[in-house]
């Protein structure tokens, strides 16, 4: 009978909880469902590997457990630190929760993320719903690379996809070593390191064909900020004056169309939603002089912010 993945790692974790002693891997390949009793020791190593990486990356404690001279003699999960305490969120902390789950709308996970929500809010000492009324990225059936490329960042892995640029009628295959996502208008973005072309580039997730292919090449450690910015498309540029004091300001001056002019001042060219959105998350002290449009949309943002959250 054919295990999931996700199956078998529940079935590991069960069979480490409920052993008194170190589980060894000729054990774990024999007794847990999901793994082939008859494989290759190299190959049952490898998947384990693989498992047990995905475990502790998840926060489940998977302990290795080794003799006087080195020798691994098995595996066991510390109980004291897998259980979980009591949780008890604040409204504020749960408003953070539901927008993080508002972005899986209309997602293959969409269901699992309010069910999750829903359940810390009876645990807690609130005892209110929280709604979010404001509208965020969502994550649709034609960003079905968000979830791969999510992964890959994580793992800071290599990755191969077929994608087709606007107005080309072939599919290109890029290598790129991905650095982060972003949602701007409603779209998502990767910024990552073309390794075919040797610099950075944004691709928007909906234009990647087919499958998302995690390799075992490591992301390159660089010492650079990325210096793309993502841009709506069809949205319209503003160059604006800002005071930006020291020690604030740090997305802002990243911007690739930001130059610091003189003291605390800065110009800065980028598309209107995109620099709106930092400036109403930026910190007080930071001021838009000009022009005078933005500012007022500045304003406005802020005083929708104050009512919904009073």
């Amino acid at each position: 009978m054919s295990v999931s993945r996700t199956e078998r790692l529940l079935n590991v974790v069960i069979a480490l909880l409920a052993a008194h002693a170190p589980v060894s891997r000729a054990v774990i390949q024999r007794s847990v469902a999901g793994y082939d009793p008859d494989a290759s020791t190299a190959a049952f190593e490898r998947m384990f590997e693989r498992d047990k990486d995905e475990l502790r990356a998840m926060g489940i404690p998977v302990i290795t457990v080794s003799d006087a001279h080195g020798e691994v003699l098995g595996y066991r999960i510390d109980e004291d630190e897998y259980r979980q305490g009591d949780i008890d969120l604040t409204a504020e902390e749960l408003a953070v929760l539901s927008v993080a789950a508002r972005v899986w709308d209309e997602a293959v996970l969409a269901p699992a993320a309010v069910t999750a929500v829903r359940k810390l809010e009876a645990t807690s000492d609130s005892g209110q719903s929280v709604e979010v009324p404001t509208t965020f990225g969502s994550i649709s059936a034609t960003d079905a690379a968000l979830l791969p490329v999510m992964r890959a960042i994580r793992d800071r892995r290599t990755i191969r996809f077929a994608y087709r640029k606007p107005g080309a009628p072939e599919l290109e295959k890029r290598t790129v070593e991905p650095w982060m996502v972003r949602s701007l208008s409603g779209r998502w973005y990767l910024i990552g390191w073309d390794t075919d072309r040797g610099d950075e580039r944004v691709f928007r997730l909906s234009r990647i064909s087919g499958p998302v292919s995690i390799t075992a090449q490591p992301v390159t450690e660089r010492t650079h900020e990325p210096r793309t910015t993502v841009r709506a498309e069809g949205g319209d540029e503003v160059e604006a004056t800002v005071l930006i004091p020291a020690g604030t300001g740090a997305e802002l001056r990243r911007l690739a169309g930001a130059q610091h002019v003189s003291d605390d001042t800065w110009t800065i060219r980028a598309p209107r939603f995109e620099l709106l959105t930092l400036l109403w998350r930026a910190d007080a002290s930071v001021v838009v002089e000009a022009p005078p449009d933005l500012v007022d949309d500045v304003v406005a943002g802020l005083d929708r912010i104050v009512a919904a959250h009073p």
